[in-house]
C-alpha cells in the first residue's frame, strides 16, 4: 500500500510539472508574439518618419545670388531685394506658397551707440509666390506653382510686404537677416550689410 501511495505521488509532482511546463511555453508563445507585433510596428514607424525626415532635410534653399535691386533713401518705398536659388537636395516639387521668407531690421541701426537710444526689431515678411525659373521676371504670381529640384528660380523681394505693411526699411551702414524657410522643411539664414552709397545691383553677399 506504500509503495502504490508513493508511485501515486510521483505521478501527481510529474503532472504537475508537464502543466507548468505547458504554461511556460504558452505564455513564452504569447510574450513572443506581442514582442514581434511590438518590433515590427516600431519598423513600420521608423521607417515613415525616415521618409518624412529625409524630405524635411533635404528641402533646403541654397541661395546663389542675393543682391540689392532697387533702393530708395526717402523710405521703405520702392526697397527691394533680388535673390536667386535653387533646392537642389529637393526629393520632390515644393509648392511656391510653402517657401517663406522673413526680414529682421533695427530701425535705429545707425545710430550712434553713445546715445543709448533704444533698439527697436522690426519686420517684413512674405511668400515666394512671385517667384519664376530664369526666364521669368521674378515677379509674376501665376508663372509657376511649384519649385522643381536642381531647377534654378529667382524671385524680387519686396520689403514693404505684407499688404505694403512691411516695416523693414533699406538704410545705409545697417546690419539685417533675411530668413528664408520651407514649411515642414529647413531654413537659411543670411547675415548681410547695406553700406553707405548703396546702389541697385549691390552684392550682398559679399
Amino acid at each position: 500500500m506504500e509503495e502504490r501511495l508513493q508511485h501515486d505521488n510521483v505521478a501527481e509532482f510529474a503532472l504537475s510539472a508537464m502543466i507548468s511546463m505547458i504554461m511556460i511555453l504558452l505564455f513564452s508563445a504569447i510574450v513572443a508574439g506581442m514582442a514581434l507585433m511590438m518590433i515590427e510596428q516600431a519598423f513600420m514607424e521608423s521607417r515613415t518618419q525616415s521618409v518624412e525626415q529625409s524630405e524635411t532635410l533635404n528641402s533646403v534653399p541654397m541661395v546663389l545670388v542675393f543682391e540689392v535691386e532697387e533702393y530708395d533713401s526717402t523710405g521703405n518705398t520702392n526697397d527691394r531685394l533680388y535673390v536667386m536659388f535653387k533646392f537642389p537636395f529637393a526629393s520632390e516639387a515644393i509648392p511656391d506658397t510653402n517657401v517663406k521668407w522673413a526680414m529682421m531690421c533695427d530701425i535705429n541701426d545707425t545710430g550712434p551707440p553713445q546715445t543709448n537710444s533704444a533698439h527697436t526689431l522690426v519686420y517684413s515678411s512674405g511668400n515666394f509666390d512671385v517667384a519664376t525659373d530664369l526666364n521669368g521676371n521674378a515677379d509674376d504670381a501665376t508663372y509657376l506653382d511649384a519649385f522643381n529640384p536642381q531647377t534654378y528660380y529667382h524671385v524680387l523681394i519686396d520689403l514693404t510686404s505684407p499688404n505694403g505693411n512691411g516695416d523693414c526699411d533699406l538704410v545705409e551702414d545697417m546690419h539685417a537677416t533675411l530668413v528664408i524657410a520651407v514649411e515642414k522643411g529647413r531654413t537659411t539664414e543670411l547675415d548681410f550689410y547695406v553700406p553707405n552709397d548703396v546702389t541697385p545691383g549691390y552684392d550682398l553677399m559679399s
